[in-house]
C-alpha cells in the first residue's frame, strides 16, 4: 500500500510538473533520463558502473569493431565509407560523453545563473505571460526533438543495430564467433542492445540540454529587451525625466551581466564539443554522398540524425544570436535622452557590452549560425560532386 502510494505520489509530481510552464519544469524535463541513468545534471557525484559499462562497449563494439572490419573484411572504398560513417558516430559519441564527465562543475554554475536570471524575469507580472507562452514553445520543440527520436530509433535504427547478422561495416562483437550459433549469437545481441540504448542516453540527452539552455538564453535575452523598452513609458507632460529609471534600471542591468556571464559559459561549455560535433556530422553527411542510394536505406536513420543536428545546432544559435542584436537596439531606443547622468552612463556602458557579437563558436573558430549551415552545406556538396566525379 506503501509502495503503491509512492507510485501514485511521484506520477501526479511529473504530471504536475510536465504541465507547468517554467525553466525548472524544462530542467526535470531533460534531466529525467539522466537522473534514471545516474548521472543526474543537479548532482555532484556520477553513477560509474553506467559509465564503465557504456564506455567498455563504445571501445569493444565501435572502436575494435571499426578497426578489426577495415583491417580484416574492407575491400573497396565503398567498404571503408561506410566503415568511417561509424568512426564519426565513435568521435560523436566519445565526444558527448567525455562533455558530461568533464563539464558537470561549469553546467551546475550555468544552470544556477540561469535560473537566477530566469527569477528576475519573472518578477514583472506584465512579462510573466509571454514568459509562459515562450516557455511552452521550448517545452514543444523538447517533446518533438525526443519524440522524433526516439521513434526512430526505436522502430528503425535499434532494431536493425542489435542485429548480429547486420554488420552494419564494422565486425560486431569481435571474438565470440561464430555468431550464428547460441548462446554466442544471444550475448552479442544483448550487448549491441545495451551500447546503443547507452548511446542514446548520453548523446539524446546531451543534444536536448544543449537546445534547452541556448534556446532559454535567448528567451532571457528577449524577456530583457522588451522590459528595457518600457522605459519609454512614463508621462512626459507632468516629468521631464522619467522618475522610475531610477529603481528599474539596476535590476536590468545585474540582469544583463548574468546574460553575459551565462554566454560566456556557454561558450566554455560547448565551443569545443560543438566542433567536434560539427566536423563529425559534415565529414558523415559528406560521406553518404559517395553511396550509392540503395546503400543509404541501411544508415538512413543516422543520416537523418546527423542532417537534424546539425540544423539544430545553426538554428539554435542563430536564435540567440537574434536575440542578442534585439537586446542592443532596444538599449538604444529606451529613451536614454530623457535619463539623468547617472543612469545615461549605466546606458552607455550597457550598450557597449551589448554592441560585442554574441555567438557560439565552434572549436572558436567558426559561428555557428543559419549561415554557416547553408555554406558548409554548399561546400560540402560542391567538394563531393567534384571529387566523385
Amino acid at each position: 500500500m506503501d509502495l503503491f502510494n509512492y507510485i501514485k505520489r511521484v506520477f501526479r509530481d511529473a504530471k504536475s510538473r510536465l504541465q507547468e510552464n517554467s525553466y525548472e519544469s524544462l530542467l526535470s524535463l531533460v534531466n529525467f533520463v539522466p537522473s534514471v541513468a545516474g548521472f543526474s545534471i543537479r548532482e555532484n557525484t556520477i553513477f560509474v558502473p553506467f559509465w564503465i559499462l557504456h564506455l567498455s562497449l563504445l571501445f569493444y563494439i565501435y572502436g575494435v569493431g571499426c578497426a578489426v572490419y577495415q583491417i580484416k573484411y574492407a575491400e573497396d572504398a565503398r567498404d571503408f565509407i561506410k566503415s568511417f560513417v561509424n568512426v564519426s558516430l565513435l568521435v560523436l559519441i566519445a565526444n558527448n560523453s567525455h562533455w558530461f564527465l568533464q563539464k558537470r562543475s561549469l553546467l551546475k554554475t550555468a544552470l544556477k545563473e540561469i535560473s537566477e536570471s530566469d527569477v528576475m524575469a519573472t518578477a514583472n507580472e506584465s512579462f510573466r505571460q509571454k514568459h509562459e507562452r515562450s516557455v511552452q514553445k521550448i517545452k514543444r520543440i523538447l517533446f518533438i526533438f525526443y519524440g522524433f527520436n526516439l521513434l526512430n530509433a526505436t522502430f528503425v535504427y535499434l532494431p536493425h543495430r542489435a542485429d548480429v547478422l547486420n554488420s552494419y561495416s564494422m565486425t560486431p562483437c569481435f571474438g565470440m564467433e561464430p555468431l550464428t550459433s547460441s548462446p554466442n549469437r544471444e550475448i552479442c545481441m544483448t550487448l549491441l542492445c545495451i551500447q546503443e540504448i547507452t548511446i542514446m542516453v548520453v548523446v539524446l540527452n546531451y543534444q536536448a540540454l544543449l537546445l534547452l539552455l541556448i534556446a532559454y538564453t535567448a528567451l532571457m535575452y528577449t524577456l530583457l529587451a522588451d522590459e528595457i523598452m518600457t522605459l519609454n513609458n512614463f508621462d512626459r507632460e507632468t516629468y521631464y525625466n522619467n522618475p522610475t529609471v531610477k529603481l528599474i534600471l539596476p535590476d536590468l542591468v545585474k540582469r544583463h551581466a548574468i546574460l553575459l556571464s551565462i554566454i560566456d559559459k556557454l561558450k566554455a561549455l560547448y565551443s569545443g564539443s560543438i566542433g567536434v560535433n560539427f566536423g563529425s556530422n559534415a565529414v558523415c553527411i559528406s560521406l553518404f554522398f559517395y553511396l550509392p542510394l540503395q546503400e543509404w536505406l541501411q544508415f538512413m536513420p543516422v543520416l537523418v540524425y546527423c542532417f537534424l543536428v546539425f540544423f539544430l545546432y545553426c538554428f539554435l544559435c542563430q536564435r540567440l544570436t537574434n536575440a542578442a542584436e534585439l537586446f542592443e537596439m532596444s538599449v538604444y531606443a529606451c529613451g536614454w535622452e530623457n535619463f539623468e547622468l547617472k543612469e545615461k552612463k549605466a546606458i552607455y556602458f550597457m550598450l557597449r557590452q551589448a554592441q560585442k557579437p554574441v555567438e557560439i563558436l565552434a572549436a572558436d573558430i567558426i559561428p555557428v549560425n543559419i549561415s554557416t549551415f547553408a555554406t558548409t552545406l554548399q561546400a560540402m556538396f560542391k567538394f563531393v560532386t567534384v571529387v566523385k566525379v
